[in-house]
């Protein structure tokens, strides 16, 4: 692109300085004329390249034939699984404390492959039975895995 506006530059200033060397005469308009459909074609020489290239079957493709890739960044995949996996986790501890009536701690495990994020584990850690007393507290831990199983294709890990 920095190459087609130089020459276009290139061809205007140098018509401009042809234009004003000119004689006044017939001579004169006539050149000016041959300069500005020159600098015309000059404008239009993308467009003949595209039609060229899509004459050729070849509409589209890179200049140099090179096959381009791009490569993402793991830093910054990185960072933003580790926060989708902070936001989820606050979802689950909200969501079990207000269906069991327990303090909850929620770690969620993950990996990254193929650049998708994959849940492999969800670790509770029951912190506050609450109003459960001490012969509940596996009973509520069972309810507690259950349900989430339920929930989640992830391993599920219960535990005070």
């Amino acid at each position: 692109m920095q190459a087609y506006i130089l020459g276009v530059c290139g061809a205007v200033i140098i018509s401009a300085l042809v234009t004003v060397l000119l004689p006044a005469g017939k001579l004169g308009k006539f050149i000016n004329g041959i300069l500005k459909i020159f600098c015309v074609l000059v404008m239009l020489v993308p467009l003949f390249t595209l039609l060229t290239d899509w004459k050729d079957g070849d509409f589209g493709s890179s200049d140099n034939g090179a096959d381009v890739t791009v490569e993402l960044d793991d830093k910054l995949l990185d960072y933003a699984f580790s926060l989708r996996a902070e936001k989820e986790e606050a979802d689950w501890k909200k969501y079990i404390e207000a269906e069991f009536g327990v303090v909850v701690s929620v770690h969620i495990l993950w990996t990254y492959a193929e650049y998708a994020y994959n849940v492999t584990e969800l670790q509770i850690k029951i912190e506050n039975f609450g109003i459960y007393g001490e012969d509940e507290h596996i009973f509520v831990i069972e309810q507690v895995k259950n349900r989430i199983s339920e929930l989640t294709s992830a391993e599920v890990a219960v535990y005070e």
